[in-house]
């Protein structure tokens, strides 16, 4: 999976180039796909990928759940010596039993997000159930880097495939157990290659509430066998997208800016 970064570096249409291109520049989206893509290797294995030494990342620990066998590194961001930002990169499926997560798609009351959500909210069993293990495993050594950490001014909650699935409700999780005071309440919720996960009722609510405020941009290209063959499945029961879905090229490794009014390559939704 060491060259998972390699397939979704993409392009970003002009319509959204204003709101994207001061967080989400280039070699910003590179990094996150290297934190996606290194979060598949040991922290021992890690050391040896040239992903590492690109992305100027530093793997301060690592969390499996023994239930799901999900997992998640966080990683600090040294490539801004004014910024520092934390980086929570949950891994995509590395064996049977993230599969069976995958599989368990039937929509099942949203429960268990650690705050009550609308009658009729509706998520992905298996998704679900793999999130909330994660953050169990997750929330007490990621709450206490953050208050080691000194001026730690940004979290971001990364993933693919399974990974981004798992990011995004475990950024539920973060944002429950943080005070709406603190400036690190809102996370930034940026994935690739990410499955459909709720209904219409709960992407709602985690977007006009439960992540009220933040960042969702979910990174796609129509080469991807695994979203193009899951999307009828998905619209048939009754899944929808949360956030900002974002159509890619996947073979341009370049992100638009707004000097570039001749773009040719825009993304659509997915």
């Amino acid at each position: 999976m060491s060259k998972f970064a390699v397939a979704i570096i993409f392009s970003i249409m002009a319509s959204w180039r204003h709101m994207l291109a001061s967080s989400f520049d280039a070699t910003t989206l590179q990094r996150y796909a290297h934190a996606s893509s290194l979060s598949y290797l040991s922290l021992e294995k890690m050391q040896s990928s040239e992903y590492l030494s690109l992305s100027r990342l530093e793997p301060l620990l690592q969390v499996i759940d023994p239930e799901s066998e999900s997992g998640a590194t966080v990683f600090r961001d040294n490539s801004n010596d004014n910024t520092k930002k934390l980086i929570v990169a949950c891994r995509g499926s590395a064996n049977p039993k993230n599969f069976g997560t995958n599989l368990k798609f039937n929509l099942v009351p949203a429960t268990r997000l650690s705050q009550p959500t609308p009658s009729g909210a509706m998520v992905h069993e298996g998704f679900q159930d793999a999130s909330l293990g994660l953050w169990k495993e997750l929330a007490q050594p990621l709450l206490a880097r953050i208050k080691e950490e000194e001026d730690v001014a940004e979290i971001i909650f990364t993933g693919h495939s399974l990974g981004a699935a798992n990011a995004l409700l475990t950024s539920v999780h973060y944002r429950t157990s943080m005070s709406s005071s603190s400036s690190l309440s809102r996370p930034s919720i940026v994935t690739f290659g990410g499955p459909k996960l709720c209904n219409a009722i709960l992407a709602r609510f985690i977007r006009n509430d439960a992540l009220k405020d933040s960042t969702i941009l979910h990174l796609v290209h129509d080469k991807d066998p695994v979203l193009a063959n899951n999307q009828k499945l998905w619209n048939d029961l009754g899944f929808v997208d949360v956030g900002i879905e974002l159509q890619c090229d996947p073979n341009r490794p370049s992100v638009h800016t707004a000097a570039d009014e001749n773009s040719k390559y825009f993304f659509s939704s997915f």
